[in-house]
């Protein structure tokens, strides 16, 4: 049984997916799952499997916009003059 090098970055893009749900923090989840996202888009684009690459796209572009939302409504730090 041969693994070869587009196979084992589907199974590393499922790791990083799957492993994104074990975190309690959402800014880790969704960083280490905007990583498998984008490991899947190109996973897709190179076996042409063009659904799973844009519904992957898809995903990434979600959680940057929620990782960005998420870091601008944090309150500023606030320095004790």
């Amino acid at each position: 049984m041969e693994l070869n090098f587009i196979e084992l970055l589907g199974y590393i893009a499922t790791f990083f997916v799957a492993a994104s749900f074990l975190f309690k923090s959402i800014v880790q989840l969704r960083i280490v799952n905007s990583i498998g996202a984008a490991l899947f888009v190109i996973y897709g684009v190179i076996i042409g499997a063009y659904p799973v690459a844009v519904l992957n796209g898809f995903l990434v572009c979600v959680n940057l916009y929620q990782l960005y939302r998420l870091n601008k409504e944090q309150p500023e730090s606030k320095t004790l003059k």
